[in-house]
């Protein structure tokens, strides 16, 4: 069990604790697509819109508990608290990545 993060992924995890939008959202492609809760996203600016609506709604905060490699990128599998029902929740980040931006991520339990 590994929880080292790469520069990029310590950006995306930190953005996302410090409620910061257009940080997250620049750590993503122009063109990439985010997977959440039955919902697509498609581009930079509606990966902005759908984390600054979760940051106002429900304060989301990631405790990573586990980093593991894949073929195409990485899985941050971590804590989510927040206030939203269920909360915490245990929740898995798939990101598809090279060493500079995200171009796929799909949130799953």
């Amino acid at each position: 069990m590994s929880t080292d993060l790469t520069p990029l992924l310590s950006r995306f995890v930190s953005h996302m604790n410090d409620e910061d939008s257009a940080a997250f959202s620049a750590c993503f492609t122009e063109d990439a697509v985010v997977e959440d809760e039955g919902h697509t996203h498609r581009g930079r600016a509606a990966i902005q819109a759908w984390i600054a609506n979760a940051f106002a709604n429900y304060a989301p905060k990631l405790e990573v508990a586990n980093v593991s490699i894949t073929e195409a990128g990485s899985v941050i599998s971590g804590m989510v608290s927040g206030t939203f029902p269920g909360s915490p929740i245990m929740l898995h980040y798939h990101l598809v990545h090279d060493e500079a931006q995200i171009s796929h991520l799909r949130c799953e339990v």
